[in-house]
């Protein structure tokens, strides 16, 4: 079995100090074959607080360099296998601009991802104070995520599908995928049509009082009977220890649920290994 991280982020993040370096010395030191660079690019991110303007912009033309340098040294790709893809931050008012972006550089992998929702971030309160119930929040997002698979095409996983559940206190009952099934089973048939996957993402397992995958093992399952069989395994590491963080506790979710294969890109193709 070929043990794949996807989702992780370097000091080219701007919410990220890690070295590439000490990324890929932990990965080797964690029995990693393959691991793929995915840092952030929200452009034009629309809500920004105080100070941190384009924190999310990215400098493609650095990272790119960076990228080449580690896909033409040998003493590197001998002791595992590094990629370089993106996170690239959606919204329907950039759709022309991600087209460019995405063929600026030959990138191996791409994560399509939604950090907002009509203009407002999920990760503040203020999101939150706009509706009577969280529900209603859940549905806005799900909703923008619907409009994007429908019109943005040039991805290849969607990420951390239930992102917003992170940051705000749900019950149970408030986050059963029975309150967006009609969303979620919209999503899911233009993701399989289209020969996309999403991703089981460990970020959410590090997040003090929430503490589980992103998407949960009810989303899971149903995008399984959906239809869907592509699944990338992401830490969302911003740190180098943080590196294939729950990836034994993703796999064995994967194969309870009865998936059978996990998914790595490169070049834009996948790569399907056992699991």
């Amino acid at each position: 079995m070929i043990k794949s991280d996807q989702h992780m982020h370097s000091s080219f993040s701007g919410d990220s100090q890690a070295k590439i370096s000490d990324i890929i010395d932990s990965a080797v030191s964690k029995g990693l074959d393959i691991i793929c660079l995915t840092d952030h690019y929200d452009p034009l991110f629309p809500c920004y607080q105080e100070g941190e303007d384009t924190i999310f912009d990215l400098d493609t033309k650095s990272y790119n360099e960076a990228a080449i340098k580690i896909r033409n040294d040998d003493s590197i790709q001998s002791r595992i296998k590094v990629r370089v893809g993106m996170e690239l931050g959606i919204y329907p008012k950039i759709y022309d601009m991600c087209k460019d972006i995405v063929k600026e550089y030959p990138y191996d992998f791409i994560i399509l991802s939604s950090h907002t929702a009509d203009g407002l971030d999920p990760y503040l309160h203020t999101y939150w104070e706009e509706f009577d119930n969280p529900v209603d929040g859940v549905k806005l997002y799900y909703n923008e995520i619907l409009k994007n698979v429908s019109e943005f095409k040039d991805f290849d996983v969607y990420g951390h599908l239930d992102y917003c559940l992170r940051y705000t206190t749900t019950t149970e009952e408030e986050r059963s995928i029975k309150n967006y099934k009609d969303i979620l089973e919209a999503i899911f048939k233009i993701l399989v049509a289209d020969g996309k996957g999403i991703e089981i993402n460990s970020g959410g397992l590090r997040r003090k009082g929430y503490n589980m995958f992103n998407p949960s093992e009810e989303i899971l399952k149903f995008y399984k009977e959906c239809g869907g069989e592509i699944i990338t395994f992401g830490s969302d590491a911003h740190k180098p220890e943080d590196v294939a963080y729950g990836i034994k506790e993703a796999y064995d979710i994967l194969k309870g649920i009865g998936f059978e294969y996990i998914a790595d890109y490169k070049e834009r193709k996948i790569n399907f290994t056992k699991i």
